[in-house]
């Protein structure tokens, strides 16, 4: 018996689903590569305005990445050169710091190049539970109990707090007014005992969320300067 040719042909040469053939080019990502004789055939006149050519597509995506890339590659030269930065206030402090010869002076300095440095426009040690011998300083006060409560979250914890911390500018703070946000960095050390406090006239420069990393290596420097002249040996020299 013979095969109808017609019904062969019909079977032989039926149309594939179009998700077959996208599947498949998906598959086979160089099967234009491999067969550019079809290309000159292809039939793209039906291509709206809207429509993006694959290549344009490619195109716009690897500029999309490049640009992500040189904004993240930005950021990260932009956060060096301020660590850097940084680096250097910090090493021009512990210079002057050290070249002190008294407390008195090592107050005064600490306060103008820490202002200077770090641009803030007020700098303020405080000191609990002082012993009698250092209470003729502003900087050691007495326990207080009322007191203590404002500092005790950062002498718990001993991490650095940022922010409009009312009640605390205005106890650190009385003589000016227009103190709006402060930081407070936690001073001495196993259990803390005083705050390093800046505070600033600008309502941005010292925020809740900002990176406090720096302000605690700071604390740590200035704890263990100060506690060398709180030493009884160069209290009586």
């Amino acid at each position: 018996m013979k095969k109808n040719p017609a019904k062969n042909s019909r079977s032989t040469t039926r149309e594939l689903p179009e998700a077959t053939i996208v599947k498949y080019l998906h598959q086979h990502p160089k099967f234009f590569t491999r067969h550019e004789e079809l290309l000159p055939i292809l039939d793209i006149s039906n291509l709206n305005e809207a429509s993006v050519s694959l290549a344009k597509r490619k195109v716009e995506t690897l500029q999309k990445d490049n640009k992500q890339l040189q904004q993240k590659l930005e950021e990260l030269i932009a956060i060096a050169q301020e660590n850097e930065q940084l680096n250097q206030r910090i090493r021009r402090l512990i210079a002057a710091l050290v070249e002190v010869d008294s407390l008195d002076e090592f107050f005064q300095t600490l306060y103008s190049t820490i202002s200077s440095e770090f641009n803030t426009d007020e700098v303020v040690v405080r000191w609990f539970d002082a012993s009698a011998s250092f209470l003729e300083r502003a900087e050691f006060v007495e326990y207080d109990a009322q007191v203590f409560t404002l500092f005790e979250e950062i002498l718990n914890t001993n991490k650095p707090i940022c922010g409009e911390l009312t009640a605390q500018i205005e106890y650190l703070f009385p003589q000016d007014k227009k103190i709006v946000t402060a930081v407070l960095i936690p001073l001495g050390s196993l259990k803390q005992q005083g705050v390093l406090a800046m505070g600033s006239h600008d309502a941005s420069r010292f925020v809740a969320d900002m990176n406090t990393d720096f302000l605690k290596y700071l604390g740590e420097l200035v704890s263990h300067l100060l506690q060398m002249w709180m030493r009884p040996s160069f209290v009586n020299d």
